[in-house]
């Protein structure tokens, strides 16, 4: 029998950072595959991977809920006949549905022989009221169908904001076990014990009334910005249900371009600029810089993280959003052809 573990999660909220948390300090002596499936075709997270010694499988260039159905399920097929792995690991697309990633999961199967494991949506919590009022149809999906809600960067946030998301993850699943202390202080087996509290039978007894359900989507799916457009009318039209690539754009491209440290943080804070990008969510690449060394970034709004990271072939950037000007972003990275 072999464990399908989900970890789901919004752009930038953590998951990769989480993932190696628990392959790092659980799973080293398990046999594990990762399937990493980023929306672009630009991977970043698997190359960060790939170092940790686990087998790695990557689907680029679409979200499994979208156009990589087929690719997914033949994915799985290999990987079990291939590695016989006693757990796979999935991290979907950071705007991919939860509920689609369970339904290919649940078509994936093999008789017997998978059973999903556990379900986490990695929710940072400073950010989680924005993207519900922006991006609802994606972010909420992916708190509705956890089972277990890991918030990230509580350690940021004043008590009273962390009480605030949990009553509000709480409205759009009142089921779920919700991890509100701060990484750092749990063991990744601590954690693990919380999302696989529930039992194999519990969970899978749940995921085909889910099934039996339709999967129903509910509230509010009409694609506005309900921050920037100021109505709140929408619910009383006609509900549209987009796939991924209809409200996000990605950008990605490969450069050997050698930037300097501070040229690259400027680059990155100067993506704030709505007006000049786009409404940029996510980004994240590994580039060459001054005295040959080699940096990994990794960008939210108003959030920048770098640190050093051995050399890649080339250089990597993967930026996404809604509405970006690729012509622009092309010129900030000097990647004009």
């Amino acid at each position: 029998m072999t464990k399908i573990d989900i970890i789901s999660g919004f752009l930038g909220s953590g998951k990769t950072t989480f993932i190696k948390k628990i392959l790092e300090e659980k799973f080293l002596a398990e046999k594990v595959v990762l399937i990493e499936n980023e929306f672009g075709q630009i991977g970043i997270d698997g190359i960060l991977f790939k170092k940790s010694g686990i087998e790695i499988r990557e689907l680029n260039s679409g979200c499994i809920c979208c156009s990589l159905v087929g690719d997914f399920e033949r994915t799985i097929q290999e990987v079990i006949e291939k590695f016989k792995p006693e757990r796979i690991i999935i991290e979907p697309s950071g705007v991919g549905k939860l509920s689609e990633i369970i339904k290919a999961c649940e078509a994936a199967k093999q008789g017997e022989s998978l059973h999903i494991n556990m379900l986490i949506t990695v929710v940072d919590v400073l950010k989680l009221d924005i993207y519900l009022a922006n991006f609802g149809e994606f972010f909420e999906n992916q708190i509705k169908y956890a089972k277990t809600i890991l918030l990230s960067k509580t350690q940021k946030a004043s008590p009273e904001k962390v009480e605030k998301a949990v009553n509000t993850i709480q409205k759009i699943n009142a089921k779920a076990n919700i991890v509100t202390t701060p990484w750092e202080e749990l063991s990744a087996e601590k954690i693990l014990a919380i999302a696989e509290g529930d039992g194999t039978q519990a969970l899978e007894n749940e995921i085909k009334e889910l099934l039996q359900r339709g999967m129903e989507s509910e509230g509010c799916h009409c694609g506005h910005n309900h921050a920037t457009e100021h109505h709140h009318d929408c619910c009383a039209h006609e509900h549209h249900h987009h796939d991924a690539d209809e409200i996000f754009t990605v950008w990605g491209k490969e450069t050997p371009r050698i930037f300097s440290v501070e040229e690259l943080r400027k680059m990155l804070v100067s993506l704030e600029n709505a007006d000049a990008f786009g409404d940029v969510l996510r980004g994240k690449g590994i580039l060459q810089v001054e005295n040959g060394a080699w940096v990994q970034f990794d960008y939210v709004p108003e959030e920048i993280q770098m640190s050093e990271i051995s050399p890649d072939y080339t250089g990597k950037v993967c930026i996404i959003g809604s509405q970006l000007n690729t012509n622009a972003l092309e010129k900030l990275f000097f990647v004009t052809n």
